[in-house]
């Protein structure tokens, strides 16, 4: 995630599941996500991470390590 409370993709689709910040009880003013939750089942959530995953460019990622 973009300020790094969260390591692996897993944990950021279940905070979104959750329903973001607002989800978990975080009071952010600018959050301009909606706080409902997404409803995922396990399984869901763990296909969603494979379909990211296939976004990596492993090319890019060898040239420019």
């Amino acid at each position: 995630m973009h300020n790094g409370v969260y390591n692996t993709l897993e944990e950021v689709v279940d905070f979104y599941n959750r329903g973001g910040g607002k989800g978990i009880g975080i009071q952010e003013e600018y959050q301009t996500l909606p706080f409902d939750s997404l409803n995922l089942t396990t399984e869901e959530q763990a296909n969603l991470v494979a379909f990211m995953k296939t976004l990596t460019d492993a090319d890019f990622r060898t040239k420019n390590d």
